[in-house]
Formats: structure tokens, C-alpha cells, sequence
């Protein structure tokens, strides 16, 4: 999608509708991805906050103003998920959930350091992808990078991210927010909380998980289980059972036999871990969800068109993330825990085995050669907080499930779970979802809410071909 929209500069700073004092943060007119219109500027914070005369990260915000007078002082901030998406350049998803909102309330975005416009650090791709293949050259690939930067990776982990938004939160005007986090974001949102409660109003985390859970080492049982889920709704469905009268165990046939034997179509090698991790793209969808009967139908007899479809389509990486801040995260957080021995011993059984063990093997060959840095003991717990949380749940969710905050209360006691039944990873845009999540907001809380219209939510048809 291209940049669209005029960059009007001013000569004086705009205020955001919300604001309660003046910005410290110059403001102008700019157009987003999508042709959203809103107020963009720059806060320059320390790369290290331990030593804030050295090295500085410049962050991109940019503040969808409310589109009514007079707005609430309470703007919505939207912490978009990864860890590595662009919050300035997802405007429009978020617009899809908080349109409502924004009638009178301000949109806040920030693009967290080491993403987007804020300091983006990526590894430059191998030329030769086949030497990352193995643990050596995993571990060389990550090296070079890290040692070429003009950064200090050890800064670019969630704790200093949401100092950086608190930072921001101050500059602009507001004196409390109400934090949307979605996916990775669910865990930052949880960090801002526990860093800077008295910043917060309330909280909706969409397919979120507590940070006392390690979400990478359960991957291939919840993936298993979301998979399992999706395929018994098409036996259970007159047409869709009709058609696949095998559903239940086609998927399963299909990675049976490319543990015996991989399969080459043309130039494209297609292994049973790459076949796993298609299946599991397709889970996080409802949309994707509702093609896993046809193409795995479609593999069995022989047909490998449909899955290398899905496989372009969705982009399934062979290399994993190449942005230093996932990097740093993944391997210094107590929250991303991803020990191979644990990922081995939960992924037995499933269809996932493969693909879950081999990603753990290169997430740690990576690591070893990650520097590492201190993590606050906060963030090994559950966080504490009377704040108001509403947590959204894909029934079908095969990384963060039900399960995962199923006892939130223990430690938020006015946190509310909405579960949308077959939805996948994260389903605040869907169905009656953006009207909850606006009365949620304006209400100050989940007291008196009616959240039935979740349940009614209907998933896309699956594919019949």
C-alpha cells in the first residue's frame, strides 16, 4: 500500500483535541497509510536512560485528532503487535476498531523503538539463505548484525518502549489514557500498567496473555488444539462435512506423509514443518481458518496448488523475524521463554512437532550470541492493578487462548473477559467487537455491559472447491 495523502507543514504547533495543556511536542497536519488524516511530530528520548547524554532515538507519533468538540481528555493509545509492527502505519486497522471512539476522543500512535519510523533496526537479509540453516550459521548471521549497528541493542526491549510511551503521554497533553494493545502488544500494554499506572484509565488487551505464561512454549499444543477446533466446526456444518467427509483427519494424513517423504513442485520444496507452519498461519484467521479443509483436501490427492498459495500469500518466513528488537525481547523477557528442551517435550504429538522444534533450535542459536540485560522482577509475575481491563479472546486463538487469562481476576479484579467464538488471534475488529470495546471505554469500565452480541459472531463459510 503506498503513502497517499498531503503533508501540510505548519509554522505553529497544533494541539491535540483532547489535550489538557499545550504539547511539548511540535505537531502538523500529515496523511498516514490509507489516506488517514492526523498530527505528526517527534519526541527525542535517550537510547539509554541510565546515561541521557549519550545516543538518542528520535520517535514517530502521530495523534488522530477527535473529531467533535468538546472531546474527552482521555485519548485511546493503540500499541499494535509483533513485537516489531508500525502503530503509525496500522492507523487504519485501528481506525476499523475505535471510529466510534474517535468521535470524541483522541487516537494516539507511536512507533516503539527499533519499528517503523522510530529507529527501525533490521538485519539485512543473507545473501545465501541456506547458511542459516544450521545453528553455525544462525549464530554468524546474528553476530555480523548485531556488531555493525550504531545501537545498543540491550535498550530495545519492552521496558524502556513504555517509558518511551509514557514519555509521550506527558508531552502531548493528557494526563490519563486508555491503552489498547493487540497480540505483542497485550504484553506491552500489560508492562505500561505495571511501569505507569496512574496513566491509565482502562485497558483492552485482544489476544493477550499473562506475563507469567511462557506463550512460545505452548505454541504447538495451543496450535494444535485452535486446529483441531476449526476442523470439528466443518464436520459439525452440513456442506462443509458433506464435502470433506474425511475433515478431521485430512490435515493430519497430509503431515503424516511429508514426515515419510517431502514433496517438490516446481522449483518449491514443501517439508513437513513448512506444510505445519501454513496450517498454523491459516489458524490465526477466521478467513484463513475457513480454506484449512479445502487445502488440506487438496494435499491429500495430490494437489499442492492451494497450500503454495496459502504459502505466498500468507509469506510464512523461512528466517524468522530480522528486527533487533524482537531480538532483543524474545531473547531477554521472561514472558518469550522459548527453551528447546520445553518446546520438544510440548509439541510431542502434534502436528507442529517439526516446526515448533526447529524454530526453538534457531531462536536459541540466535540468543546465545544476543547481548543480555537485566529484567525488572515485575515481569516475571502477574501485574496488579484496580485499573478496568476488558480482555477479548479468539475462541479459536491457537497462541494466546482462553486459558491464558482465564484467572485474571485473581490479580485484576475488575478485568472482564469477552470470548468471540471462532475467531482466531486477536477479534476486536470483528463482529460486534469496536461498539464493545467504545462502550467499555466511555463507561469507564465492563459494569453493566452486554456482551452477548460476542457470541453471535459468525465466521466466515468455509471453502467448498
Amino acid at each position: 500500500m503506498s503513502r497517499i495523502g498531503l503533508f501540510i507543514v505548519l509554522l505553529v504547533s497544533v494541539m491535540p483535541a483532547g489535550a489538557a495543556t499545550a504539547p511539548g511536542i511540535p505537531l502538523e497536519r500529515c496523511g498516514l497509510l490509507g489516506g488517514v488524516e492526523a498530527l505528526c511530530g517527534r519526541l527525542d528520548v535517550p537510547e539509554d536512560r541510565a546515561h541521557p547524554g549519550g545516543r538518542s532515538i528520535s520517535l514517530r507519533i502521530a495523534v488522530i485528532p477527535a473529531r467533535a468538540q468538546p472531546s474527552e481528555p482521555d485519548p485511546l493509545v493503540y500499541i499494535t503487535g509483533g513485537p516489531g509492527g508500525s502503530a503509525v502505519d496500522a492507523a487504519i486497522g485501528a481506525l476499523a476498531i475505535f471510529r466510534g471512539l474517535n468521535a470524541r476522543r483522541d487516537i494516539v500512535l507511536v512507533d516503539q523503538r527499533g519499528t517503523g519510523g522510530s529507529n527501525n533496526l533490521v538485519c539485512p537479509m543473507p545473501r545465501d539463505v541456506a547458511r542459516i540453516s544450521t545453528d553455525a550459521g544462525v549464530k554468524d548471521y546474528v553476530r555480523r548484525c548485531l556488531a555493525a549497528l550504531d545501537a545498543d541493542p540491550t535498550q530495545y526491549t519492552t521496558e524502556p518502549a513504555m517509558e518511551d510511551l509514557a514519555a509521550v503521554v506527558r508531552a502531548l497533553g493528557y494526563e490519563r489514557v486508555n491503552v489498547f494493545g493487540a497480540s505483542y502488544g497485550g504484553t506491552a500494554a500489560q508492562y505500561f500498567l505495571a511501569q505507569h499506572p496512574e496513566l491509565v484509565r482502562t485497558a483492552i488487551l485482544d489476544g493477550a496473555t499473562l506475563l507469567d505464561i511462557p506463550i512460545f512454549e505452548r505454541l504447538a499444543p495451543n496450535g494444535e488444539r485452535a486446529l483441531r477446533a476449526i476442523l470439528g466446526r466443518c464436520a459439525q456444518s452440513g456442506r462443509c462435512g458433506a464435502a470433506y467427509p474425511r475433515v478431521r483427519s485430512e490435515v493430519f494424513e497430509v503431515i503424516a506423509g511429508l514426515r515419510q517423504r517431502l514433496v517438490r513442485v516446481g522449483d518449491t520444496r514443501i517439508d513437513v514443518a513448512t506444510a505445519a507452519d501454513v496450517f498454523k498461519s491459516l489458524t490465526l484467521t477466521p478467513g484463513g481458518a475457513a480454506e484449512i479443509p479445502w487445502i488440506a483436501h487438496r494435499a491429500r490427492i495430490g494437489d499442492w496448488k492451494p497450500l503454495l498459495l496459502a504459502l505466498d500469500r500468507e509469506g510464512v518466513p523461512s528466517l524468522g523475524n530480522r528486527q533487533v528488537m524482537y531480538m532483543s525481547i524474545v531473547c531477554n523477557e521472561p514472558w518469550a521463554r522459548w527453551r528447546p528442551d520445553r518446546v520438544a517435550r510440548a509439541a510431542a504429538g502434534t502436528y507442529l512437532r517439526e516446526a515448533a522444534t526447529m524454530t526453538a533450535r534457531r531462536v536459541a542459536a540466535g540468543c546465545s550470541v544476543v547481548p543480555k540485560t537485566a529484567q525488572p522482577g515485575w515481569s516475571r509475575v502477574r501485574v496488579r492493578s484496580t485499573a478496568p481491563v476488558m480482555f477479548v479472546v479468539g475462541g479459536n486463538d491457537p497462541q494466546d487462548p482462553l486459558s491464558h487469562v482465564a484467572s485474571a481476576r485473581r490479580e485484576l479484579p475488575n478485568s472482564r473477559i469477552v470470548v468471540v467464538p471462532s475467531a482466531g488471534h486477536t477479534a476486536a475488529h470483528l463482529g460486534c467487537l469496536p461498539r464493545l470495546v467504545q462502550a467499555f471505554v466511555e463507561r469507564g469500565g465492563a459494569a453493566g455491559l452486554d456482551v452477548r452480541c460476542a457470541g453471535r459472531y459468525a465466521p466466515p463459510p468455509f471453502v467448498i472447491g
